[in-house]
C-alpha cells in the first residue's frame, strides 16, 4: 500500500512536471507540447510569427504579456478553425489544420492576415500588428522536425517580408549542411576559406579614394564559392551571425590599420545583421574591440538595413545611437527598400545614406527613378548626411550621379571587391595617375 501511494505520488509529480514543461508563460500550450504529440495524416503544420513582438512586450507591463499572447491566439483560432493554438517564444504561434490543395492553403493563410487589420487592444495600449506564416506539408516526418521546419519558414517569411513561406521538400537535402554549419564556419575561418574582400568607395567630386566596404566571401572546398546572402542566412539560422560579424570587424580593423600605416586614413564600412542591432551585448562588445585594437571609431562606419526582422526597434535605435556617441559613423544601407526607411531616417541619427542599386541602375533610362534619386540626395543633404551610390556599372551613371549631387560612388565600374593586398597596391598605383573629377 505504501508502494502504491509512493508510485501514485511520483506519477502525479511526473504529470505535473509534464504540464509545466509543455505550457508557455501565457498559459497556452507551448511548441514542445505540439512537437511531442503524433500528427495525423493529412494535416499541415503552420507557424505564425508576429513582427516586432518583442517591441510590443517591451511596451506592455509584464502582467499583460500573457493577455497579449492569448488575444493573438484567439484570432488565430477563429481564422484557422482550430481550437488549440500553441505559443512559442518571440511571437511564434503554431497549430495543425487539414491539408488543402496548396494554392487554396496559401490563399487561406493570406486571408488570415485580415484578422490582424484591426489593432490589438491590451489594457490601455493599442498596437498595429503584422503577421507572417511558415507552412510545412512534409507528411511522414516526425512532429519535431515538422514544427521546426514550419518555424524556420515563418522566420524566413518575416525576414523577407513575404506573407507565407513554404518549407519545400528540397530544403531537407540542405538539412545536414545547416546542422553542420557551426563547425563549417569555424573551420572556414581557421583555414582561410572565409575571407574579406574590400570594395573601394570614391569621392565623386575629387576622384579620390575615400572608403572601402568589407564584404565577406567563402570559397568552400566542396561546394565552391558560396553566395554571401546564402551563407549569411544560414549563419543567422544557426545562431553564428554574432561570431561571424565580430570576426569581420576584427579583420576590417586590421585592414584599416594597414592602410593607416602607409598614410591613407579611409573610412572602413562593416555590415551589421538585423538580428544583432537590438542585442544588449552589441555596444559593450564593439567597445572592447576598438579599445583592444586601439583604433579611432570615427574611422569605422556601421551599415544597417531597416527590415522587419529587427524585433525590438527601440532597443536597436538606442544601441545605434550609443555607437554613434562613441564615435562610429552610421549608414542606412539599401535606402528605399526597407519597410520604413523614412521612419528609420527620422529615428536614427545617422551620418550616411546608401542608395540601393536598383534605383542607381535606372537613372539613365527612367526619369522617375532619376527624380527619386535627386530628391533623396537633397533630403539627405538637408539632414547633413553623406550620400553613397551603390552598383555603379558604367561611366555615364557615375557622371549622372555627380550632376545629381551624389557624394560617393561604389560599384564594379569603379572597383571590384578585392583582397586588401590588391586594394593597397591599386591605391598606390592610382595615386600616381591623374585625379578623376566629375
Amino acid at each position: 500500500m505504501v508502494c502504491a501511494a509512493l508510485y501514485g505520488g511520483i506519477r502525479l509529480w511526473q504529470l505535473r512536471m509534464r504540464r509545466v514543461q509543455h505550457t508557455s508563460a501565457s498559459g497556452l500550450p507551448n511548441l514542445l507540447a505540439l512537437s511531442a504529440q503524433p500528427l495525423d495524416v493529412g494535416r499541415d503544420v503552420v507557424v505564425a510569427v508576429i513582427a516586432r513582438y518583442e517591441e510590443i512586450l517591451a511596451t506592455l507591463p509584464k502582467d499583460l504579456h500573457g493577455e497579449c499572447a492569448r488575444q493573438i491566439a484567439r484570432r488565430l483560432s477563429v481564422g484557422s478553425g482550430t481550437e488549440t493554438i500553441f505559443n512559442g517564444e518571440g511571437g511564434h504561434f503554431a497549430w495543425t489544420e487539414e491539408a488543402r490543395p496548396l494554392e487554396m492553403q496559401l490563399n487561406h493563410l493570406e486571408g488570415m492576415r485580415a484578422l490582424f487589420a484591426a489593432p490589438l487592444e491590451i489594457g490601455q495600449f493599442t498596437f498595429d500588428t503584422n503577421i507572417h506564416f511558415g507552412l510545412d506539408r512534409n507528411e511522414g516526418l516526425d512532429a519535431l522536425t515538422r514544427v521546426n521546419s514550419a518555424l524556420a519558414s515563418a522566420n524566413d517569411a518575416l525576414a523577407s517580408g513575404r506573407a507565407v513561406e513554404l518549407f519545400e521538400a528540397e530544403r531537407l537535402e540542405e538539412a545536414s549542411w545547416e546542422l553542420s554549419l557551426h563547425a563549417s564556419i569555424d573551420e572556414g575561418l581557421r583555414n582561410g576559406e572565409i575571407w574579406l574582400a574590400f570594395q573601394s568607395q570614391w569621392d565623386i567630386k575629387t576622384g579620390l579614394l575615400c572608403g572601402a566596404e568589407a564584404l565577406i566571401r567563402w570559397n568552400h572546398p566542396t561546394r565552391g564559392p558560396i553566395a554571401p546572402d546564402a551563407f549569411i542566412l544560414q549563419a543567422e539560422r544557426a545562431g553564428r551571425i554574432d561570431a561571424l560579424t565580430y570576426w569581420v570587424m576584427e579583420e576590417a580593423i586590421t585592414a584599416a590599420l594597414a592602410l593607416n600605416a602607409i598614410g591613407r586614413h579611409i573610412q572602413m564600412s562593416i555590415n551589421l545583421s538585423a538580428q544583432m542591432v537590438d542585442k544588449a551585448g552589441l555596444v559593450p562588445s564593439l567597445m572592447e574591440i576598438i579599445r583592444r585594437r586601439q583604433i579611432n571609431p570615427t574611422q569605422l562606419t556601421i551599415e544597417v538595413t531597416e527590415t522587419s526582422s529587427v524585433r525590438n526597434r527601440p532597443a536597436a535605435v538606442q544601441n545605434l545611437s550609443q555607437l554613434r556617441t562613441i564615435g562610429f559613423r552610421l549608414s542606412i544601407d539599401d535606402f528605399g527598400t526597407g519597410e520604413a526607411s523614412l521612419a528609420y531616417l527620422a529615428d536614427l541619427p545617422s551620418d550616411e545614406l546608401k542608395l540601393d542599386r536598383r534605383f542607381v541602375s535606372r537613372i539613365l533610362t527612367h526619369e522617375r527613378e532619376r527624380h527619386i534619386v535627386r530628391s533623396t540626395i537633397d533630403l539627405a543633404h538637408a539632414l547633413g548626411q553623406t550620400v553613397v551610390a551603390e552598383g555603379i556599372e558604367d561611366e555615364a551613371t557615375y557622371r549622372m550621379l555627380g550632376r545629381l549631387g551624389c557624394d560617393v560612388g561604389q560599384g564594379y565600374h569603379l572597383g571590384r571587391p578585392q583582397p586588401i593586398a590588391e586594394l593597397r597596391k591599386n591605391l598606390l598605383k592610382r595615386e600616381q595617375m591623374p585625379k578623376r573629377v566629375v
